[in-house]
């Protein structure tokens, strides 16, 4: 009854569409869920994701939950989570998307880092909670503070990927000593050319990791 008065006072809506959530919805409506472009990349091990790290024998597997496209619902979630501090939908993308990495082997789950910077200006990093979704339906650890980010980058967005993989060398400071033969699960929101997480892998493979998955909650297709 007191969440019955609380919806009415304060109705939950969809943040796609708007409409009214029901008591068991989160976020987005059952329709809009079902409409999610989920990329199903856990069903192909050398999809097109997998490919921009195949450079690296350690990546073993790299998949993605939905696709990107611009003012979709993808580009919608995204928005909220990044700037309009909905937290927890990272946090619920990532129980959804666990389901599909379940078949992994992995010790650690380590979100890729944001600046020091720019985590204060928004206060939290997205990544994380993305991790801890994933965490909590799988039961593992996340690691914080496995690499720093050393410097602070402007947008990615409108580079080239040649730009973008130039201005990615140096911005990741050495990995701790904890992901020595870890085997992790390295975590973003989106991926676009690969050259955020491809520098930190190049990281993490110096400090010995043993193996080094990669999954976002969506990548350009």
């Amino acid at each position: 009854m007191i969440s019955d008065f609380i919806s009415l006072v304060f109705p939950r809506t969809c943040i796609n569409c708007n409409i009214s959530l029901i008591s068991k919805e989160e976020i987005i409506c059952t329709s809009c869920k079902l409409d999610l472009p989920v990329t199903n990349d856990h069903l192909h091990p050398q999809n097109d994701l997998f490919q921009k790290f195949a450079f690296e024998p350690k990546v073993k597997s790299a998949s993605s939950f939905i696709y990107f496209y611009q003012r979709g619902i993808t580009q919608k979630l995204l928005h909220h989570l990044k700037y309009q501090k909905k937290k927890e939908i990272g946090f619920l993308l990532g129980t959804w998307f666990a389901h599909n990495l379940n078949h992994l082997a992995i010790d650690l789950i380590l979100p890729v880092p944001l600046h020091s910077q720019k985590q204060r200006k928004r206060g939290y990093n997205q990544s994380e909670f993305f991790a801890r979704g994933i965490a909590e339906i799988l039961a593992l650890e996340v690691l914080e503070d496995g690499v720093t980010r050393a410097t602070s980058t402007t947008t990615q967005t409108k580079k080239s990927k040649l730009k973008r993989w130039a201005d990615m060398e140096n911005v990741y400071s050495k990995a701790s000593d904890e992901v020595r033969n870890k085997r992790l699960l390295v975590v973003d929101d989106v991926i676009t050319t690969g050259a955020t997480i491809g520098m930190l892998c190049n990281r993490l493979v110096e400090a010995q990791a043993k193996e080094i998955h990669i999954a976002a909650i969506a990548r350009s297709k």
